[in-house]
């Protein structure tokens, strides 16, 4: 009795979506091997918000100079004077439109004001625009939403299953279940390591992931 209780929650953990998602990954890091080993997610790290979103804004923007065909979300927090929290949207890097991701709780409220729905939303849009020519898929924060097994999860695993290489931003507080959602896929790059020069960092954060096209200087 005990032997079939174990056989069946190995199936039901066989057929669990972090089990797929975990299968995902080791077929993505066994397709990019070469001479070392090339992890499908690169992860920064870091514990400063504002700052990171201004990073990200201009990484992407440095990358997409370069050439790269970039899928996926980066976050834009405005001030609003009537309220104490920013209004919040995501920038689809393939489209360049904007979705409003918070709601309006009132001129005090302080708690999170992300509206899931539109979240939700604003990920199908950009899993739509990815495809096998996209080069990269950034995502701007592995946040609350996706701890508990939401929010850009789903891109993820789609970027994945079209072999293509993931940048998100992990917020030192959600360190911990990143790794557990990444299961040793993921590599991991502080924040704090990098310098000004943003044109570098772009080179230094793709060149593991994107080869260049020999000859042309262009991002493959």
């Amino acid at each position: 009795m005990a032997d079939d209780q174990k056989q069946i929650a190995r199936q039901q953990h066989a057929h669990s979506p972090r089990s797929g998602l975990l299968q995902l990954l080791a077929q993505r890091n066994s397709d990019m091997q070469t001479a070392d080993s090339i992890s499908p997610i690169t992860a920064i790290v870091y514990s400063d918000g504002p700052h990171f979103e201004t990073f990200l804004q201009e990484i992407t923007a440095a990358l997409a100079d370069k050439g790269l065909r970039l899928g996926g979300l980066v976050q834009h927090s405005r001030p609003n004077p009537h309220r104490v929290k920013c209004d919040m949207y995501l920038r689809d890097l393939a489209t360049g439109e904007l979705y409003a991701i918070s709601d309006d709780r009132g001129p005090h409220a302080r708690g999170c004001v992300l509206n899931t729905d539109r979240l939700l939303y604003a990920c199908q849009k950009a899993q739509t625009g990815l495809s096998s020519r996209t080069d990269l898929l950034v995502l701007c924060k592995f946040g609350k939403t996706e701890v508990e097994g939401g929010g850009f999860r789903t891109l993820i695993a789609k970027a994945l299953e079209l072999s293509i290489p993931i940048l998100i931003g992990v917020p030192l507080i959600n360190l911990v279940p990143f790794r557990e959602f990444s299961a040793g896929f993921a590599r991991e790059v502080e924040l704090s390591q990098f310098v000004t020069d943003r044109c570098s960092i772009a080179e230094r954060l793709v060149w593991p992931l994107v080869p260049e096209t020999e000859g042309t200087g262009r991002i493959a």
